[in-house]
């Protein structure tokens, strides 16, 4: 008999959700997934990821990548794709892991329509492989293979996990690995504004609560039935915490490299309010600003401060966020309509460098498109990169403290 979750994701694939990825104005692969999401997690991985390919590349050998909680295959996409280097206009992507670098991606899944579908798309790789496999106890499916480079999950497929199984998953990790692996850690974050009323739980059973898949829904009626099921949510402190259980459990010496939140203020659920009503639909308004040809009202990104509940770690983070991404769309918008510049900015000298830096990205921006009068340059240029400039707020201020809708850890194991 299926799980919630199997059958969640098995309708999910029969709908072809799973097929490619790409952006949209809503579904699983939207714009903020593929212009927010899966490019933030490149950024971060960057530095780690050359660094190991380089070693190994040094070895002589090539990676071995295992995808844990894998779906349809699309952490292959993640990991193949990060350039080298940001400011590149050549013609060719120079890769940090071209994929004739790779020698086995192997991904597990519980979901076997998952499995199937991504031995479909990557039918014509032949080191590209996916099985079905339970986290919770099927760990022996790895334990028969050499040791990997790269133990990998995305989207918190380790969520799914409660704490007693990720531990036990995470020590057979720590035991089967190369010196020097990689284990890549994806979670829901419990501090979200999606869902404030998880933030104070203490326990551990308080910590495992309800997760709706309703945001794969662009249109919801009456017809459909959304499931639910219980996932563990996370604060960076706990990932700490987690970190410091496995060094005693394995003797294995576990570094953190880096903490990172993902998606603090357009996560999922921002749109559905399925879990905060006082939430604006965020994400799907930056969903259009990187729609082409398709203009934004502007005022739909402000975002009410108050939203904020009391939290002494949590709430001076958010609300300086909160702050520094109004305080960029309201100066955007006054731009657009030529009634402000910088130097008319009095708190100038008070802002962060991060929200200096991107208020002079959307001025130049605005003032190098003023002339063009084909081509769409509001749509089509300016307000894409407005939403580039509030990725980069969310990037460069995040704090790796569960504040996002996810919260991923890069671990390095040394042996």
């Amino acid at each position: 008999m299926q799980s919630k979750e199997t059958r969640t994701y098995t309708e999910a694939v029969k709908r072809g959700d799973y097929d490619r990825y790409s952006g949209n104005l809503f579904g699983k692969y939207d714009n903020v997934r593929t212009y927010w999401e899966d490019q933030l997690t490149r950024f971060v991985l960057r530095p780690f990821l050359s660094k190991l390919v380089a070693h190994r590349q040094n070895q002589g050998k090539k990676l071995r990548i295992l995808d844990l909680g894998c779906g349809t295959g699309q952490g292959y996409e993640l990991v193949t794709k990060i350039d080298k280097r940001d400011l590149d206009l050549g013609l060719q992507r120079d890769r940090v892991l071209p994929e004739d670098e790779i020698e086995v991606y192997l991904g597990l899944d519980l979901c076997q329509e998952m499995v199937d579908k991504g031995n479909e798309i990557f039918e014509c790789k032949p080191n590209v492989n996916f099985r079905r496999a339970d986290l919770r106890k099927d760990m022996d499916v790895v334990k028969e293979e050499k040791p990997f480079d790269i133990y990998f999950s995305s989207y918190a497929s380790l969520s799914h996990l409660d704490k007693s199984h990720l531990v036990q998953l995470l020590i057979d990790i720590c035991n089967h690995s190369n010196n020097e692996s990689l284990i890549i850690l994806d979670f829901l974050g419990r501090y979200s504004i999606e869902w404030p009323d998880y933030w104070k739980v203490e326990t551990e059973p308080e910590k495992i609560r309800d997760y709706s898949m309703s945001y794969l829904y662009s249109e919801l009626n009456q017809d459909v039935e959304i499931e639910h099921f219980p996932v563990r949510f996370w604060t960076g402190t706990e990932v700490e915490e987690l970190v410091e259980e496995l060094i005693m459990e394995t003797k294995v010496q576990v570094e953190i490299l880096k903490k990172y939140d993902r998606s603090i203020l357009t996560g999922r659920h921002t749109d559905t309010q399925q879990y905060n009503p006082k939430l604006k639909p965020i994400r799907r308004t930056v969903n259009r600003l990187h729609e082409d040809y398709m203009r934004t009202d502007l005022s739909e990104l402000i975002i009410d401060a108050d939203i904020v509940p009391d939290h002494p770690k949590v709430a001076p983070f958010l609300d300086e966020l909160i702050r520094s991404w109004n305080i960029l769309v309201n100066f955007c918008q006054k731009r657009l309509e030529e009634n402000a510049s910088l130097i008319e900015l009095e708190d100038w000298p008070e802002f962060s460098s991060h929200l200096q830096f991107a208020l002079m990205n959307i001025d130049r921006v605005i003032a190098d498109t003023g002339w063009m009068w084909y081509g769409e340059p509001r749509a089509n240029i300016i307000e894409p990169q407005l939403g580039y400039a509030l990725r980069s707020l969310e990037i460069n201020m995040q704090k790796g403290i569960g504040c996002g809708h996810g919260l991923v850890a890069i671990l390095e194991v040394t042996k």
